[in-house]
């Protein structure tokens, strides 16, 4: 119970992106609350916080406490990654590369994947060396590069999930 009040207590001195991602994942007894977290990265995400437009994005993209809008998941993705937020640089390369959203564009995914790889997003990294594998997603064939950009994934995904 005072665990739980303690969560509460941080959620409350939480900034807003932080407090909705409890929201979105719910704290020890507390359930998740979508519209909570919804709203929250609204607001941030309005005021400029490209974190909060990341999860704002990635809410309107899987329909989680509004309608399902790929358009406008693809503006407050566009938003985030325009900021540097890796994670949307690769949510919107993959917008691209499935048209969802937004006119289909291999070359436009092949560079928003190269920048999210280049600030070590491992899912990119990953993305990036499959691409030049098999010569998609924008990417000439290049077996050696994919090779290099093999291992370099693996590494930085050792590193963000421990015990791969």
């Amino acid at each position: 119970m005072l665990a739980a009040g303690l969560m509460l207590g941080a959620a409350a001195w939480a900034g807003p992106v932080e407090e909705g991602r409890l929201c979105l994942r719910g704290v020890e007894g507390r359930p998740a609350n979508l519209p909570r977290a919804f709203q929250l990265f609204s607001g941030a995400a309005r005021k400029g916080d490209a974190q909060a437009a990341y999860y704002l994005g990635m809410m309107y993209q899987n329909g989680m406490a509004v309608a399902r809008d790929l358009k406008a998941a693809a503006r407050w993705l566009q938003f985030a990654a325009d900021r540097q937020t890796p994670a949307a640089m690769y949510a919107l390369a993959k917008l691209y590369l499935s048209g969802e959203g937004v006119k289909r564009d291999e070359q436009i995914a092949r560079r928003w994947i190269e920048k999210a790889a280049d600030l070590e997003y491992p899912e990119a990294v990953m993305a990036m060396a499959i691409g030049l594998r098999d010569g998609s997603m924008g990417f000439e064939r290049n077996e050696s590069l994919a090779e290099t950009q093999m291992r370099f994934a693996n590494r930085a995904l050792k590193q963000t999930y421990p015990g791969m």
